[in-house]
């Protein structure tokens, strides 16, 4: 199993989400933002450990899930907050949501598998191939309701159905969670991470999600953009929402953090501080460069700068000369426009076979400009320029 990563700091941000749980602010819904690096899905997972520790069900979503839409939002809120030790409560409240969201999918499994809905029923509303959606149906086993079998008889029917989901859903969703909070009798908290991967759905969360929740509810929202600048409309819930910045790691976390990993000397502790400034990713890279040239002592003379994109892409380059991957930097500096990859991404995008591209991947996981995603593995949001740039540094000269 890999090591899990040494976390310093943030206590400040432990304590804003004390405050919040505790009631002791005049806002029920916490955004803490930044750039890419800073640290925020870090100090998600402080939260959440720290939700643990007192006993409050927490539930999280990262919005680089795929096809993420409101509803599957909803249903991962119920998921999370149901499988705490004290979600027992809120799943009896959350019942009727469970039995909804289950048809909700259902019915979705059924038009994907028809081919939807002009493919499932003629211009008058009727089935157009009984036996095929009969077999349809019945791949679905006890799953199928008969609510779902009703919908799913009359296009008609079924369009009305597809109309009003979100907002049964959501409704059922609100009123459920506040009649388990009335049995929990403590607050809940629900999170979302990587908020810029899903400010298309901005709109809803900013009018429906969180205006809809009970008072008990909290919601703390991650992200690199203010809420305000994604949206003006936040603006009207007043003091309900508080937007604060998430800033660099101070000299004695960031210190700490360096000592952790090996660097015990005085005079170069005071000069990776000040060529990092405290900033997360960066440090996050400087211990990674250390490890590829063999010790602190072979890392030689930083030059500080107050353009962090140049100082990762400095870094980079000199992790990949020390690191000796020149296999990989082709893909470097052709995949970086790629959302996300796997080993067939890698296959394709060089056009070279699954084995190679196999080993390729497995080089990469290994760095620290790549983090995991549901698909596979993505570039840092703070590294993929600096990446390809250090990529083509050290590409061949072609004569």
């Amino acid at each position: 199993m890999p090591t899990p990563e040494f976390v310093v700091g943030r206590q400040a941000e432990v304590a804003l989400f004390d405050d919040l749980l505790a009631g002791r602010t005049p806002y029920r819904w916490l955004e803490i933002y930044g750039p890419g690096g800073i640290g925020k899905t870090v100090v998600g997972g402080k939260l959440l450990g720290h939700a643990q520790a007192r006993g409050i069900p927490m539930a999280a979503v990262d919005g680089i899930q795929p096809d993420l839409t409101p509803d599957r939002i909803l249903g991962l809120f119920m998921t999370g907050l149901t499988a705490s030790p004290a979600g027992e409560k809120l799943a009896d409240g959350l019942r009727a949501f469970d039995r909804q969201f289950h048809d909700y999918l259902i019915i979705n499994q059924v038009l994907q598998q028809g081919g939807g809905i002009a493919a499932l029923f003629d211009v008058v509303g009727n089935v157009k191939d009984s036996a095929g959606l009969g077999s349809i149906l019945g791949s679905l086993g006890s799953a199928v309701t008969e609510a779902v079998k009703r919908t799913a008889s009359n296009r008609f029917a079924m369009e009305r159905y597809l109309r009003g989901a979100e907002r049964a859903l959501t409704s059922s969703f609100m009123n459920g969670l506040a009649a388990g909070l009335t049995e929990l009798r403590r607050p809940v908290a629900l999170l979302i991470d990587t908020y810029e991967e899903m400010e298309g759905l901005d709109d809803w969360v900013c009018r429906t999600l969180a205006p809809g929740l009970p008072p008990e509810a909290r919601l703390v929202i991650l992200g690199r953009n203010e809420l305000h600048r994604v949206n003006f409309d936040w603006s009207e819930h007043g003091d309900a929402v508080s937007s604060q910045p998430l800033r660099e790691l101070d000299e004695v976390d960031a210190k700490a953090y360096l000592r952790h990993y090996g660097l015990t000397d005085p005079v170069a502790l005071d000069e990776v501080y000040r060529f990092t400034g405290g900033y997360p990713l960066l440090l996050v890279l400087v211990r990674h460069l250390a490890k590829e040239a063999g010790g602190w002592e072979q890392v030689g003379a930083l030059e500080s700068s107050a353009d962090r994109d140049r100082i990762a892409t400095e870094l980079l380059e000199r992790i990949l000369r020390r690191g000796r991957v020149a296999e990989v930097q082709a893909f470097l500096e052709k995949g970086v426009v790629a959302r996300w990859f796997d080993p067939e991404t890698i296959s394709v995008i060089l056009q070279i076979s699954q084995d190679d591209a196999r080993k390729i991947y497995d080089k990469l996981k290994r760095h620290s400009f790549v983090e995991r995603h549901p698909y596979g593995l993505k570039f840092h949001d703070k590294d993929p320029g600096a990446a390809a740039g250090a990529a083509q540094v050290h590409q061949p000269r072609r004569v």
